[in-house]
């Protein structure tokens, strides 16, 4: 059901004639990088879908765990199967709403902040993220960087490995906008 709540979202904006300020992603990277004792992890995606609506100001996430590349078949392979559970759990989700000021109608970069709720490992968690927005010539790029602590989504790491993962990962992401075009 959550994953189509970022839908949902848009179908609702676009009937109530709010269409033109409506974003959606262009292009979006996202990585996660755990540094342990004994090996660091790092893996990026491509394959982010997010919306941002300009008037209201909430913006939704939808990032699919099976997107993310390795630097290591095997470490990809036990990420999707035994840690993420990908085919049980395949995306991670996010809704919030931008807090503050910002007017992302006039070019400019902004520091803004984001609560909202988070779905990692089909647990959901209510987050405030800080990150910077920048306006310009009608586009917008959006980054930000946080962490993620394992524990608080159910992920498991056998004993046996404590010493590869990081109990909190590092999460980057970098996203850009551009006006939803009406078909």
């Amino acid at each position: 059901m959550r994953k189509y709540s970022i839908l949902i979202f848009f179908l609702i904006s676009f009937f109530n004639g709010i269409a033109q300020q409506i974003y959606t992603c262009k292009q979006g990277e996202i990585s996660f990088f755990s540094e342990a004792p004994l090996e660091n992890i790092e893996a990026h995606s491509k394959s982010i879908n997010s919306f941002l609506n300009i008037a209201t100001k909430e913006i939704a996430f939808i990032v699919p765990i099976r997107g993310f590349k390795f630097a290591k078949a095997l470490m990809q392979e036990h990420f999707n199967e035994k840690y993420m559970e990908s085919d049980k759990y395949p995306n991670a989700t996010y809704q919030g709403k931008i807090n503050g000021d910002a007017d992302l109608t006039k070019n400019g970069t902004y520091e803004v902040t984001s609560k909202g709720k988070i779905m990692i490992h089909g647990v959901e968690n209510e987050i405030m993220q800080s990150g910077t927005m920048t306006v310009k010539n009608n586009e917008i790029a959006l980054s930000c960087n946080f962490m993620v602590a394992i524990k608080n989504y159910n992920i498991t790491i056998p004993k046996l490995l404590f010493q590869n993962i990081a109990d909190t990962i590092n999460i980057k992401m970098n996203v850009g906008y551009v006006p939803l075009q009406k078909k």
